[in-house]
């Protein structure tokens, strides 16, 4: 009798050992690379009160009841495909502040501002069941002012040039958000096409001063280097088996769809899924 309630005992605690052991091995890490989605967009916040982009356009008003349903619809459809993490352009010094107002969003003690990261970002964040977001942005100023100034001495008939290439580019899109809906608009923001349009602009001004000063080289170097700061915070984040949601402007995401391509530790999550 005494040696079967040995046996029992041993075994008992041998499982209890095991159970043990497997409370401290080391978690099994995904093998899944990282599913990246870059959402380009205009600045909401722009309506009637034009930013910093050097290209000054009359964007479309998203506190119509319209522009919110299709917020709604929009952000249900990206939520459900259940984003891990959700990237906003602002910069990593903020992070704090923008997660004290998504936490008063989430208990619904804040209403949504204007701007793209809140009536989008916020609204993904909230349905995906997201307790926080992440800033991503990396600031560094251009020196567009140096390189008219530049020019304006240097080459007037080439300054008029690029003044009228921005001047028709600005028309363009303001005639976008004079006749689009919101969806049709943001759409347009994530065409292969205007992604190659607002990357070659930065080729379009990189030999300026060239044999001089290169100043055109350096602001589209300076650029670059913004957004490769930007991407390095979404590779941090962007870890295996996560799915993250990064929405910015899309002169950001233009510039950086290529560096998510070459990346072979992260896949595309397909941005025209949604459109």
């Amino acid at each position: 009798m005494k040696n079967i309630v040995r046996q029992v005992t041993g075994s008992i605690m041998l499982s209890l050992g095991l159970i043990g052991l497997s409370a401290y091995a080391e978690p099994v890490e995904s093998t899944e690379p990282a599913q990246v989605m870059l959402f380009g967009s205009f600045h909401f916040n722009h309506f009637r009160k034009p930013g910093k982009d050097v290209v000054k356009t009359q964007v479309i008003d998203v506190y119509t009841d319209e522009s919110q349903r299709y917020l709604e619809d929009l952000s249900s459809r990206i939520a459900a495909d259940s984003p891990t993490h959700v990237l906003l352009e602002c910069h990593t010094n903020d992070e704090g502040k923008m997660n004290q107002r998504f936490a008063r969003y989430i208990k619904g003690e804040h209403k949504l501002n204007r701007g793209e990261s809140e009536q989008l970002g916020f609204r993904v964040a909230k349905k995906a069941g997201l307790s926080k977001v992440n800033c991503y942005d990396s600031d560094q100023n251009l020196p567009y002012g140096e390189l008219l100034s530049y020019l304006e001495k240097s080459s007037p008939e080439r300054k008029k040039l690029i003044d009228d290439y921005l001047e028709a580019w600005g028309k363009r899109f303001n005639d976008l958000y004079a006749s689009s809906t919101l969806e049709q608009a943001l759409d347009k923001h994530n065409d292969p096409a205007e992604d190659k349009i607002n990357v070659g602009s930065y080729i379009m001004l990189n030999d300026v001063g060239q044999g001089d000063n290169f100043i055109g080289a350096d602001l589209s170097t300076k650029w670059w280097s913004r957004n490769f700061r930007m991407y390095a915070n979404i590779q941090a984040i962007a870890q295996p088996g996560t799915k993250v949601f990064v929405l910015g402007g899309q002169g950001h995401s233009s510039v950086m769809r290529p560096m998510l391509e070459l990346d072979d530790k992260r896949e595309t999550w397909n941005v025209r899924d949604y459109f």
